[in-house]
């Protein structure tokens, strides 16, 4: 099913589907191992266990990078980038089912597990930041690729 808007004289939208991957072509990247010098970007008490967290850190050059956390446990803490593997836009908590990562732009899904695609139009899994919890901190390392 398609569907076409037109907006004025020249901006003409189409869309097909419903906007959902009925079988998402994803696999999580492996948990980077830390190198480098980490950031610290949050205490590790401000992110319980199993809560998500939308933070800020740079990348070697200085840019800003926005990170996605999840505590899965205790000692564990897993990071991935914002940027989503449809269209570059940014993920966010703020989801509607309140238990992953969610990009607003065109609904797409993310486990916080893996950082896998699991309903809406992205077919990738979010890129994997190294992360630690060292002295109550959560430190992000974020490559220059990131």
């Amino acid at each position: 099913m398609c569907a076409t808007a037109l907006f004025g004289a020249t901006a003409t939208l189409s869309a097909c589907g419903d906007g959902r991957s009925e079988a998402p072509v994803n696999a999580p990247g492996p948990v980077p191992e830390p190198s480098g010098e980490g950031q610290v970007v949050l205490p590790a008490k401000d992110l319980p266990v199993k809560s998500r967290a939308q933070v800020a850190a740079k990348d070697p050059s200085g840019a800003d990078v926005g990170v996605l956390l999840y505590r899965q446990d205790e000692q564990t803490v897993l990071a991935y980038s914002n940027i989503c593997t449809h269209q570059g836009c940014a993920v966010g908590v703020k989801s509607p089912a309140k238990t992953d990562f969610y990009c607003a732009c065109h609904g797409s899904h993310f486990d916080p597990l893996d950082g896998t695609a699991t309903e809406g139009p992205a077919k990738g899994a979010l890129t994997r930041f190294a992360c630690t919890i060292e002295q109550g901190n959560i430190l992000v390392y974020v490559p220059a690729e990131g």
